[in-house]
């Protein structure tokens, strides 16, 4: 795993290559992360939610780890301080509820920032994959960030009634 030094960024193809090794980091979290959601997401729709973005997730995972293969021979991914930061939100709504659609639609509120800074990253990456003309990136990229868009749109619906179902176990 890298750490950011000096200079590390004297071009558009470092930062480039930055940001997919960032993803790639981000990306192996969120398996993690997703692993204790499914663990504790007690509505059987957003388990399953849960679930399938692990799966793709970790198809995602293959992916940047061959476009970064590609730009340097390997692999590292440099350890992203932000996607911890969302990840570890989870793990406080985990410890600070009890189970049930309370806990579940604070679950869905941090996957949803995820899936925010997720669609973020991937955009730029495109938008410089494509300015470096590294058109298969971008098209890998693209195919990407349109899962991210899916998964968030999912657990947008799944959200509009799990956060009904929270007030009204508030509302007792």
């Amino acid at each position: 795993m890298g750490f950011i030094t000096p200079n590390d960024y004297d071009d558009l193809r470092s930062l480039y290559t930055g940001q997919l090794q960032y993803l790639l980091s981000t990306e192996n979290q969120i398996v993690k992360g997703l692993e204790s959601m499914i663990d504790h997401a007690q509505d059987t729709q957003l388990k399953q939610a849960f679930q399938s973005h692990k799966q793709e997730t970790e198809v995602q995972v293959q992916r940047l780890d061959k476009l970064i293969s590609e730009l340097t021979g390997d692999s590292d991914d440099k350890k992203d301080p932000i996607a911890t930061a969302l990840i570890s939100s989870g793990v406080n709504i985990v410890r600070e509820s009890s189970e049930g659609p309370v806990r579940d639609a604070g679950l869905l509120a941090t996957a949803q920032k995820i899936e925010h800074y997720e669609i973020a990253s991937y955009g730029a990456a495109i938008a410089w994959a494509t300015t470096l003309g590294l058109t298969d990136h971008a098209a890998l990229l693209e195919k990407t960030l349109e899962e991210e868009k899916h998964a968030d749109h999912l657990l947008t619906t799944i959200a509009q009634r799990e956060n009904v179902e929270a007030a009204a176990v508030s509302a007792q």
